[in-house]
């Protein structure tokens, strides 16, 4: 079986891995080369790594083998984590969940476990995460599988770490330390670089906090220890050499030389993080731009400062890591502060607060959405034939809404994926039902949720052919026209907005209308930085239309909106 997609080009593929994958002659052994290069792209291009994770899964399902299905399941969660598809990384660490517990592959439960405890730290939710971190440890320490102790040992300290809390992160080093002095050779070779580099940055964190609170001794004691675990890192690095801990590495260094005043060095050491954030073309690590934006900072160079902060920003927003977004929204505050301009840092301030409550908001909603996957699980289970058949129907189920039966946010990103190239320009329309709570609160929750599935189905009815129709979140709906020429876009639209004002709804409360309003915008491509520039600026011309009067479309004809 190939998989149904085909693969992206692979032009920097090790070598090794590329004649793994070409030397495959069963569907196994592809499978497995696929999901290897997986592995490798998860730390370069994420979308690439999706796509082979992907096709690694449509490999793996046919085949009587559940340990390759949860391991190959288990990586596509930790590269939708990379991309902020967090509802996606947890889907699809419910079924690995589900799947591995049904099997007994308690080993394999562990890996899960652990890469959803680093899906939650990155969405902020510390405590879910730690409780995750440490049933991994004890499925771990029941299979006895030093790899998964060693990586449970690494997490749960920059769990500590970033959490303030230097002792305890420093205690599970100590413990890994323990670990690896027994471990196998390779084991103990392809963890040593972690341990040290995380002591590195546990002491730096010690420093910083020291030099804050002005006590210098203890400050020079944290840089001193913290060199020496540079050190021990950088010759750990000659066994298994690594571009993405180098470029950590010299963010550490340059961070150093700041807290000693020698801003040049420090200028030296962020260049060379920053060369290779630069060629390695990665967004998964923001430390190269944090280093350099506290250099500049350091060096009286705000505006630039401020440049990389909201170059950080960017990338943290795009994938949704919540934790980053917050230090990222206080180090940008206080650079405003230090510049005097106190309104900003005031807006800044806010802007933090509200993205705190929304984080919240999302958790909560990601929660409700695991427990109903699990329950949805366990119906699969008992209508399916076997196994592969419950997996690949709750696959189909994560890529749409369960009320409307529409895409959902994870189903688009995948079919953006698929597009070919040259899909561009692309029509991005949000429509939002007018007065939605009015309904719930006049005629109740039920009656809402039959006005969303009516909506639905009368827009699919009414939108035009090879579009993406998509149930954008509460009453809002999203739709995606590829190839579209931006001269017929508002007819387009105000087509869909006609389809539902003129419309009779058998299925409501008598005398219940509904009305839409619309704003619309292009994406140059089907790119997801693009589409996301387009879906926000559709989304201001949709608050206009709002303003303006309800049930109307905007921008009207006779505006100029960008192509």
């Amino acid at each position: 079986m190939k998989p149904s997609s085909a693969l992206p080009a692979l032009p920097d593929a090790p070598a090794p891995l590329r004649a793994a994958l070409e030397e495959a002659h069963d569907e196994p052994a592809r499978a497995a080369a696929l999901l290897a290069l997986a592995r490798h792209y998860r730390e370069h291009t994420l979308d690439t790594a999706q796509q082979l994770a992907q096709a690694a899964l449509e490999l793996a399902l046919p085949l009587d083998d559940p340990a390759l299905v949860v391991d190959t399941l288990s990586v596509l969660a930790s590269i939708e984590e990379g991309q902020g598809l967090h509802e996606s990384a947890f889907d699809h660490l419910a079924l690995a969940l589900d799947l591995a517990r049904t099997h007994g592959l308690d080993d394999l439960r562990s890996r899960v476990h652990n890469v959803r405890a680093i899906v939650r730290l990155t969405a902020g939710d510390l405590t879910g995460a730690r409780r995750d971190f440490l049933e991994a440890q004890t499925l771990a320490r029941a299979s006895g599988d030093p790899l998964d102790l060693a990586n449970i040992h690494v997490n749960l300290a920059f769990l500590e770490q970033h959490a303030g809390r230097a002792a305890e992160a420093l205690h599970q080093l100590n413990l890994l330390e323990e670990l690896l002095s027994t471990a196998p050779t390779d084991v103990r070779q392809l963890m040593a670089p972690y341990l040290h580099e995380n002591r590195a940055a546990t002491y730096l964190g010690l420093a910083r906090r020291a030099h804050l609170r002005g006590r210098a001794d203890a400050g020079a004691e944290a840089r001193g220890r913290a060199w020496a675990a540079l050190a021990a890192t950088w010759a750990a690095l000659e066994e298994t050499p690594s571009r993405m801990m180098s470029l950590v590495l010299e963010a550490h260094t340059a961070r150093l030389h700041v807290l000693e005043g020698d801003l040049d060095r420090a200028l030296t050491h962020a260049q060379a993080a920053m060369r290779h954030h630069r060629e390695a073309r990665q967004r998964s690590y923001l430390d190269a731009l944090l280093a350099m934006a506290e250099v500049q900072a350091a060096r009286e160079q705000l505006g630039a400062a401020h440049e990389s902060y909201r170059e950080a920003l960017g990338i943290a927003r795009e994938q949704g890591r919540h934790r980053d977004i917050q230090h990222l929204l206080r180090a940008i505050a206080e650079l405003h502060e230090r510049g005097g301009d106190l309104g900003s840092a005031l807006a800044v301030t806010r802007e933090a607060l509200a993205e705190a409550d929304t984080t919240l908001e999302r958790l909560a909603a990601i929660e409700q959405r695991h427990d109903d996957l699990f329950r949805e699980l366990r119906l699969a289970r008992a209508q399916a034939r076997d196994w592969k058949e419950s997996v690949r129907h709750a696959e189909e189920q994560a890529r749409h809404d369960v009320l409307t039966g529409l895409l959902n946010r994870r189903g688009l990103h995948d079919r953006l994926l698929a597009l070919p190239e040259g899909s561009g320009p692309l029509l991005v329309v949000l429509m939002d039902i007018d007065d939605f709570k009015g309904i719930n609160d006049r005629h109740s929750h039920a009656a809402g949720d039959e006005a969303l599935r009516a909506v639905a189905a009368r827009l699919r009815e009414a939108a035009p052919p090879n579009s993406l129709l998509v149930r954008w979140g509460g009453e809002e709906f999203l739709l995606l026209q590829p190839n579209a020429d931006p001269s017929g876009a508002y007819a387009i639209v105000e087509g869909l907005r006609r389809a539902v004002a003129e419309h009779d709804w058998p299925t409501l409360p008598p005398g219940l209308r509904l009305t839409l309003s619309a704003g619309y915008a292009f994406a140059p491509t089907p790119a997801e930085a693009d589409v996301r520039a387009a879906t926000e600026q559709a989304d201001e011309f949709q608050y206009r239309a709002k303003r303006a009067g309800r049930n109307r479309v905007c921008p009207a004809p006779s505006s100029s909106i960008p192509a």
